[in-house]
């Protein structure tokens, strides 16, 4: 009854950049991205 305030709901989250070392010795740099919440169930991509 009383919804004075609304709550949010966070539908993304970001990815901060990541510097990886590839077995051959390359760095391979993934820009920051933004990518459904872990909650959702849709992480698949791991």
């Amino acid at each position: 009854m009383g919804n004075g305030k609304t709550k949010s709901v966070i539908k993304r989250v970001y990815v901060p950049t990541q510097v990886r070392d590839l077995p051959n010795g390359e760095k391979l740099k993934i820009p920051g991205h933004y990518k459904a919440p872990p909650d959702d169930g849709n992480n698949s991509l791991d």
